[in-house]
Formats: C-alpha cells, sequence, structure tokens
C-alpha cells in the first residue's frame, strides 16, 4: 500500500513540474498546426470523444486506446471533449488524468488537437485555461487556446491542412469549435451554447481564409454539444415507434437514409445563437461532429451539412457495445467529399476470446453491478491461463 501512495505521489509531482501555471494564448495563426496530406493523398482523423475518466483511467478504456491506436495509424487525433471526467477535483489530479491518455498520444507522436466539453471544467480548481497549459507541455499537441472568447469558450481554433505537394497550398480545414458547458445567460437553462461572438469569429475566419485561398476551403466541424437544430433535423413522431427517442411528448427517429444507431435522447443546448445557420451561410462546412450524447453513432444529412454523432470511448460512465471512436478520411483529389466508420470495443476485440468478453462485461452495463467484480476476476484468471499456455510453449 505504501509503494502504490508513493507511486501516485510521485507520478503527481513529474506531472506537475512540466505544467506551466498559466496557458499560452495561442491562435490560430501563431499555433504550429502546419499538417500536410500524405503521398497517398489521404489524410487520416481519429475523432476520440467522452474519455471523460480521471487517474487512473478503467482498465477496459486505456486498452481499448491502446488497441485503437496501435490498429489503425492516423495523422490527426481530434478530442471532443469531456476527455477529463468532474471529478478531478484539483489542478494535479486533473493532469494526471490528462496525462493517462495524452502519454499514449505522445509516444505515438501523432498530431492532437482537442476541445473541451461540460465536464471538463465542472466541479474542480483545474479551470479550461490551466488545462490548456498541461496539453501545452506535451510536443505532440498542436492546438491552441484560440481568439479570447473568455474562459467559458477557451480552445476555439481552426486547424488547415496542406497539399501533399505544396505547402504553402491549403486544401482542407478543421474548426474547432468551444460549446460551452452549461447555460447561465438565460432562464432556459440546460446546456451551453456556442456563443454569438465565436461564430461572428468562425464567419469572419472563414471569409479571410476563401480570400487568402481564392476558394472556399472544404472544412470539417467538430464541438462537443449537438446543435439545437437536431430536433428539426430528426424524424418527428407523435407515439412511439421502434427505435425512437422522446422529447417533449414527441418521439423521434432517425431520418431515412441515416445510417448509425440513435440509442439516446440528444441534449443539446435548449436554446440557438445562429451556428447552425452561420454554417449554411459560408457553405464552407461539409460535416459537423459532435459527441456528448455517448451511445449516439449516426450520421445524416440536413439541409446539405452532415451531422455526425459519435459514441464515447470512456467506460467510467455508460458501458455499452456502441462505446468507440471515429475514422474519418479525407481525399486530398477529392476534398469535398469525406469516408468515416465507427471502431467499437467488439471490432477490436474478438468476441470468443475469454479474456477481452470478461473485460467488458466486468464494466458492462448488460449485467447486473453486483456481477462486475466476478467478471473482472475471471478476466484476470483468463489473462493468467494466456500467460501459462504462452510459457508453456
Amino acid at each position: 500500500m505504501f509503494k502504490k501512495i508513493a507511486a501516485i505521489i510521485l507520478s503527481i509531482a513529474i506531472v506537475c513540474s512540466a505544467v506551466s501555471l498559466t496557458a499560452f494564448a495561442k491562435t490560430s495563426e501563431e499555433a504550429d498546426t502546419h499538417l500536410q496530406y500524405g503521398e497517398d493523398g489521404k489524410f487520416r482523423i481519429m475523432q476520440i470523444s467522452d474519455i471523460q475518466d480521471y487517474y487512473p483511467m478503467k482498465t477496459i478504456t486505456k486498452k481499448v486506446l491502446e488497441k485503437v491506436l496501435a490498429d489503425y495509424p492516423v495523422d490527426l487525433i481530434v478530442l471532443t471533449g469531456d476527455n477529463i471526467a468532474s471529478t478531478s477535483l484539483v489542478k494535479p489530479y486533473a493532469a494526471l488524468a490528462i496525462n493517462e491518455f495524452m502519454s499514449m498520444f505522445e509516444r505515438l507522436g501523432t498530431p492532437v488537437v482537442m476541445v473541451y466539453g461540460n465536464h471538463d471544467d465542472e466541479r474542480t480548481t483545474a479551470d479550461k485555461a490551466y488545462q490548456m497549459s498541461v496539453y501545452e507541455r506535451y510536443k505532440c499537441f498542436i492546438g491552441c487556446a484560440g481568439e479570447d472568447f473568455g474562459e467559458s469558450n477557451l480552445g476555439t481554433y481552426y486547424v488547415p491542412i496542406y497539399s501533399s505537394a505544396d505547402k504553402n497550398v491549403m486544401v482542407s480545414n478543421i474548426w474547432m469549435i468551444d460549446s460551452g458547458t452549461y447555460n447561465n445567460e438565460n432562464d432556459l437553462g440546460g446546456y451551453g451554447c456556442v456563443t454569438k461572438k465565436q461564430i461572428e469569429w468562425y464567419k469572419s475566419a472563414s471569409e479571410r481564409l476563401e480570400r487568402e485561398n481564392g476558394k472556399k476551403i472544404p472544412s470539417l466541424m467538430f464541438q462537443h454539444i449537438v446543435i439545437p437544430e437536431i430536433w428539426d433535423a430528426l424524424e418527428e413522431h407523435d407515439a412511439w415507434v421502434e427505435g425512437s427517442v422522446g422529447h417533449n411528448g414527441k418521439y423521434y427517429t432517425l431520418p431515412e437514409g441515416a445510417k448509425g444507431t440513435l440509442a439516446e435522447t440528444p441534449c443539446p443546448p435548449n436554446y440557438t445563437n445562429g451556428q447552425f445557420d452561420a454554417v449554411l451561410e459560408r457553405g464552407d462546412v461539409m460535416a459537423m461532429f459532435f459527441g456528448h450524447d455517448h451511445v449516439n453513432s449516426y450520421e445524416f444529412n440536413y439541409k446539405g451539412v452532415d451531422l455526425v454523432n459519435t459514441p464515447g470511448v470512456g467506460f467510467r460512465s455508460y458501458n455499452s457495445e456502441e462505446e468507440g471512436v471515429r475514422l474519418i478520411t479525407l481525399d486530398e483529389s477529392r476534398p469535398d467529399t469525406y469516408e468515416t466508420e465507427i471502431v467499437t470495443y467488439f471490432d477490436l476485440f474478438d468476441r470468443n476470446d475469454e479474456a477481452a468478453m470478461n473485460l467488458f462485461l466486468s464494466d458492462s452495463s448488460t449485467v447486473d453491478d453486483s456481477e462486475h467484480f466476478a467478471y473482472f476476476l475471471k478476466y484476470i484468471i483468463a489473462l493468467f491461463k494466456t500467460l501459462f499456455s504462452a510459457l508453456r510453449f
């Protein structure tokens, strides 16, 4: 026990010694984000959402991240909020929670950008500015604090992607938008909404990029909380039908032609400041990618823009078969298109693998909580059996 406590104290000291006290207030233009398409003309992105864990990270979440990073090499990792849990109460503890996943990315050397979710700075002394300073200590992190929209919306910026043949020719763009936390602006309550200042910045930056490049740059937009227009985009029903979710006395399903699943009721803000209208007006965003709703993994087009929800990867909260990451592939020869897929736990691990199945059941919401410990013991036993078989041969 003493050794374990000493190890934790040492880990805290190491992480804290590497952390500056304030974030570097870099804008999009100042950040070192020079990304290029590969020689094959592709650019691969992994969206990771809702890790929502603290220190130490759950074994199953760590194994999923290690496996998916090894099996699916990408050019950029995009974290879309709730990267740590709101139970990371003090600064050193929050830094350790961030280190659990950022150290993995650092070892790979894969560039990382991120936005915050509603839980990252909830009930903690580690505010967004402090957390940004933690991220900035990792060489792989190429994100930034962005423009000054205040602490509540820190981390709104863009990330250009340049041609494989010419590092000065911008081909694609990624908008990283801090969607806020909770609504304190009016009496409507609920989750936060992208602010009017952020929207004006997006429009202005988009117009400037168009002028500088002589064309609109095909873009993807990432944020944590889904837009309020989701209720207009879904198909409404007066009564429950198979696959529907309820909201304000109505029932909703994915529209015809949609891919994926709508496994829980979306949780957007209760009001809008006009973000989606601005996206339609500018016409540069192909798709908007969200997290937040942990077991929703849909993709469909609404008014010419794809709305895409990515499930959570963390097993500290929901623990379902929907948990996973999203892969996105851009093609330099067709920059106004993209391909995407979800990779889940059982895409990574065989259901017939005794250790993998028992580890999943030890955290799964599909079994009673009282059974979790028994399955974890079975997981440990299966690991020893595998090790013993390897040693025999």
